[in-house]
This record gives C-alpha cells, structure tokens and sequence, in this order.
C-alpha cells in the first residue's frame, strides 16, 4: 500500500524533477534507495502494529447476567452485579448454559508512541553518486522530507458464544468480521540546499524555469486502502477452581488463531496463547476482581507480554451495574522492539559552504532518519469505563470506553465498544 508513496515506482519519486536547468525525468530515483530502505521498515511495521491491534483488542467478559438452562428450558437471571466487561471474574455459566452475542469496537489509530500519526515525517538523503561521502557535490546536500499524514480506522464487530460444558468449565468462541481503512494526503518537501546556498534548486517539483524563482519544494500526494474480512478467531476455555461463599478462582486459556490476512492488516499470521488466573470477591453488590496472565505472541516485532486487569465491578441497581479496569501491557522481550531507522549508521552530509572571508568551507550536519521516539517497549496501559444493562430476563447491553494512560504503542484516543447479549 505504501510503495505508491515510497516504492520503487513511488509517485513522489517519479514526479518531474529539474535538474541544473534541465528536465531529467528519473532523476528522482536518487532518492529512491533511501525511500526503498524506509519503505522495506515502514510497511511490515504498520502492517504489525495494525493487526495486533485488532487482533488482540480484548474481548468482553465471558460472564454476562443472564443465561439459558437447557435442563429448564428457561433464561436464568443472576440477580446480583452483572460482571465487568473487559475483564474476567472468577465464575463460569454452569452446566448446560449458553449465551452469545455480538460487540462492535470502533478504534482511531491515530497516535504512536505519543506522536500524532499525522505528523509521523521520514528524511531521505540524495544517493551518494560518487561513493565518496553525501556532500561531495552540493547536489547531494539536497534532502527530501515526506510527512506521512497517516489515518487509520478500524470497526471490530466480534459474534461470540460461551457455553458451559460442565458447572465450572466454559467454552467461548468469537468470530471477529474486521473493516480496515487507512489513508492521508502525503506530503514531500524538499529542502534545497542548492537553492538556498547557489540560488538555484537542483530539485524541485516544478516546471522547466522554476529553479531559480520560486522553485515548487512541495508535492503532495493521496492515498488510500481499506479491507474487510474475517480476523484471527478466537478460542477460550474457562475453569473455576473455586466459585462458592462469593470467592472466586479461575483460569482463563485465550487462544488467537492466525484466520485474518495478513497482507490486509486484518491478522499477524501467527498463533497468540494467553494464560491468565482470575481471582474475584463479591461484597455484596460490589466484586473486585484481578486477572494476571502471560501472553505468548509469535509475530514478528511483537514482544511476549505480561497482562493484567485490576478493577471492579459494582451492581448499582438490579439489571444496572457499573464497571471500571486498569488494563495493562508490558513488553517482555526488548529484542522484538519496533525501530524504524533505515540506516544502520547515522547520515551525515558535508555540505561545502563559503566562508565569512570568502574561502571554501565545509560544515558537517546529521540527518534524523525520522521523528518516529525510539523505544525498548512498547507497553500499553489503558482505563475501562463502561456499564452492563438487562432492560429483559434475557437480554444484556453494554457500553465501553477505553482511555490510554501512557503513551506507548499504536493507540487510539478513545475507543469505545458497544454490544448485546441474547437467550433464546
């Protein structure tokens, strides 16, 4: 999807460049080994941090308040606080129990590691033409910026089912149908040192004559692509150790098969396993809960982590309960970190300037390859806020937001979720 911007056959590559007065139509493709080399960084990076999102976005409670007994034929109503909704709680549904449902997630992928996703900007030096350093001729003193003004949005609609197999083990399946879409207007800009130091821009964006008044520096370009499609399917196998006298302790084993496209950001194309313990405490209409787990991810450039959630849920009338997590993620492997420098070693350009007395000169500058923050981790911490409704014996809504409390990862401002619940 990016190489329309950074490929080989990029368009802010191939657009005309003037060359000393000249029109050299591939003269762009200077550029273009440093575009290359971002580009082979970018795109599996993007296509990372997207899936795992939507693959590992959590998934609402397997315990809901209102259940259906097959051995009665009837709805049961659990008549105190209907469970949290991002979180588990130490119980299960009971022999010969089902419920199923669907929820939809909206996420704005819109800020990675602090910075605005608009504003992420790589820098791209000429190609050393002679080998003997960038600088050697003021031509390659000329650097192209392109900011990215990336845009992503994903819409999560997970169809689920948990059904009690025996009074303390449960079996969940949730089937994810995913819409992708990503896209900006990308912009490139030209920083001329060859306008600014001999009055006329080796590069430029412009008509044949325009190197030397007002030479056009920037050039934009628009792009976009969606998917829709099935994600990776999720497994869960629930058992309660201990669910009597209000207590609760439980063991959650979360699996993410590799079901969604990779190439459509709809999947990471690997297996994720995830082991938690659940442990929960009514006091009266108010239940605490933790849930602790490791999360083995397989991807590439994706960190085993350390899970937890730590919240509770509170019945605040009958069919109305509210519900609060601090959600966490905590890279284990520092290894898999993202790093989005091209380059192995830094760019330095030596410019050949004048003098105040009028003398040939040079001045050495470093390149930023880009303004993407390098990190070791990429851990997630994230607030739940939301409420479960039963308006009938055999129907839950629920409403969610989730707010970043750090700054790590590709994250969303807000993300909410909404969903229901239904017996037959």
């Amino acid at each position: 999807m990016f190489n329309a911007i950074l490929g080989d056959k990029g368009a802010l590559t191939r657009v005309p460049v003037i060359v000393n007065g000249m029109e050299i139509a591939n003269h762009g493709d200077h550029f273009q080994p440093a575009a290359e080399a971002a580009n082979n960084v970018l795109v599996p990076a993007l296509n990372n941090l997207i899936a795992n999102n939507v693959s590992s976005f959590p998934l609402s409670s397997t315990s809901v308040g209102v259940s259906f007994d097959f051995s009665t034929g009837q709805p049961v109503s659990i008549t105190e606080s209907l469970g949290p909704i991002l979180a588990e709680r130490g119980r299960t549904l009971g022999k010969n129990k089902i419920n199923f449902g669907v929820n939809y997630s909206h996420l704005g992928l819109s800020r990675f590691r602090g910075k605005r996703t608009e504003d992420i900007m790589f820098t791209f030096p000429h190609q050393d033409v002679r080998e003997e350093g960038l600088g050697e001729t003021t031509t390659e003193s000329d650097v192209m910026d392109i900011f990215l003004d990336l845009n992503v949005d994903a819409n999560i609609f997970a169809f689920y089912a948990t059904i009690g197999l025996a009074k303390n083990f449960d079996v969940s399946i949730a089937l994810p149908v995913l819409n992708i879409s990503l896209g900006g207007d990308a912009r490139a800009v030209i920083r001329s040192f060859t306008h600014a130091h001999e009055g006329a821009a080796d590069h430029h964006f412009g008509e044949l004559g325009e190197e030397v008044n007002n030479p056009t520096l920037e050039h934009t370009e628009s792009y976009e692509g969606s998917a829709f499609g099935i994600g990776d399917l999720a497994l869960r196998l629930k058992y309660a150790f201990l669910q009597g006298k209000g207590v609760g302790l439980a063991a959650l084993l979360d699996a993410r098969l590799p079901t969604g496209k990779t190439e459509d950001f709809l999947g990471t194309g690997k297996a994720n396993i995830r082991l938690m313990g659940i442990v929960s405490k009514n006091f009266g209409d108010f239940t605490p809960h933790l849930n602790l787990g490791y999360d083995y991810r397989r991807a590439d450039f994706d960190s085993d982590e350390l899970e937890f959630a730590a919240g509770f849920d509170h019945k605040i009338t009958r069919g109305f309960t509210f519900a609060i997590d601090i959600l966490g993620e905590i890279d284990l492997k520092q290894e898999e970190a993202l790093s989005f420098e091209y380059s192995e070693e830094p760019i330095t350009i030596t410019d050949r300037v004048e003098t105040p007395t009028g003398e040939p000169g040079t001045l050495i500058r470093t390149i930023e390859q880009t303004n993407i923050p390098s990190r070791l981790d990429d851990n997630v911490f994230n607030a739940a806020i939301g409420m479960r409704y039963a308006p009938a014996e055999n129907i839950i809504l629920l409403g969610n937001i989730l707010l970043p409390l750090n700054d790590g990862g590709l994250r969303s401002n807000i993300a909410y979720t909404l969903g229901f619940a239904v017996s037959l």
